[in-house]
């Protein structure tokens, strides 16, 4: 019998086979994996559950995380985030006033984004039954501008360039250093609705797709990218903005960092005749700052992410197989 394990939520390798089979139960779904749906009029539709732990940490909260994943999912299509429903799922004796603060925190970002919570729905489980709380969101949007083609991965062709908008792994190792009680100075999570950093992108004619990068991180957007569209990527690593701390913390730890989690960084891929303009447009917001050019989509090595290092040396990036830190959104 096979059963489920932490990994399969990873974000990784295992929770993209889960994710096939899943889809396949559902013949009429039209899934494409990517984490917004788009109908044919506009509208765009998104959903998640988010379990951090700590609930608190620096940059943001789970109510903060919850808002800001859901919009920025609608966001990477193209979609203007405008109506949030919301669940809670709360275990007997939660703090309420810590309920509250986290609502809150959510109907900041919502206020920010001008996005109407319109639905939801409460419950409390008995003692155990959950780890305290929980929050389902749904977020609604609609496509703007419309796009004959809409953005995605399926847009992708060999000679795009590829843009980060900020340092990787900045939420996964603030949530580790949280956790292990890590004194890292400055390090923080990413946190943050993407909607109005990328906005300005989408008149460009050569944007091609945008991820933000949440479980499996930059690394598994890239991977995912290259395989689901036969293609290579090549990234160079001198390029890729990077932060000190995130750095420690990876090595401390053993992991990559690249497969570390973002909840405010994304990627785009765009025509190189847009590239320097839509560089120039990311880096005049303040969440766009260190966006840079970090690599190419390539006709060489098919389905494969291939890194080349510092020191000249060339490594293949991969998807995290088992679950690096769980609870990380």
């Amino acid at each position: 019998m096979s059963r489920l394990t932490l990994g399969h939520g990873s974000g990784g390798r295992l929770t993209q086979q889960l994710v096939h089979r899943i889809a396949g139960c559902f013949p009429l779904s039209g899934h494409d994996m990517e984490d917004c749906a788009i109908e044919p009029d506009g509208s765009g539709a998104t959903m998640d559950g988010f379990t951090v732990t700590p609930r608190f940490f620096p940059g943001g909260n789970l109510g903060k995380l919850a808002v800001c994943g859901a919009a920025n999912d609608l966001a990477v299509r193209g979609v203007r985030p405008e109506q949030l429903l919301l669940s809670v799922i709360a275990e007997e004796g939660f703090d309420e006033e810590e309920l509250l603060e986290h609502l809150r925190s959510a109907g900041a970002v919502c206020d920010a984004l001008e996005m109407r919570l319109v639905g939801g729905d409460t419950k409390v489980v008995p003692r155990g039954a959950v780890d305290g709380l929980f929050l389902s969101v749904c977020a609604l949007g609609r496509e703007e501008p419309r796009r004959e083609e809409r953005l995605g991965a399926a847009r992708l062709q060999p000679g795009d360039t590829l843009l980060l908008t900020g340092p990787a792994g900045r939420h996964g190792a603030a949530i580790a250093a949280a956790r292990y009680e890590l004194n890292v100075p400055g390090l923080a999570s990413d946190c943050a609705a993407l909607w109005p950093l990328l906005a300005p992108l989408l008149p460009l004619p050569g944007l091609r797709a945008m991820r933000d990068c949440t479980r499996g991180g930059v690394g598994t957007v890239l991977c995912e990218w290259a395989e689901s569209r036969h293609l290579g990527i090549s990234v160079e690593e001198s390029t890729l903005p990077t932060d000190p701390g995130v750095v420690s913390v990876a090595d401390l730890l053993g992991l990559d960092f690249l497969s570390l989690a973002c909840e405010g960084t994304a990627v785009v891929a765009v025509a190189p005749g847009d590239a320097a303009e839509a560089l120039r447009l990311l880096r005049s917001h303040p969440l766009g700052a260190e966006a840079a050019a970090i690599g190419t989509v390539t006709e060489d090595h098919p389905n494969l992410v291939s890194l080349t290092t510092r020191i000249g040396g060339r490594r293949l990036v991969d998807m995290p197989v088992g679950e690096l830190l769980p609870r990380i959104c």
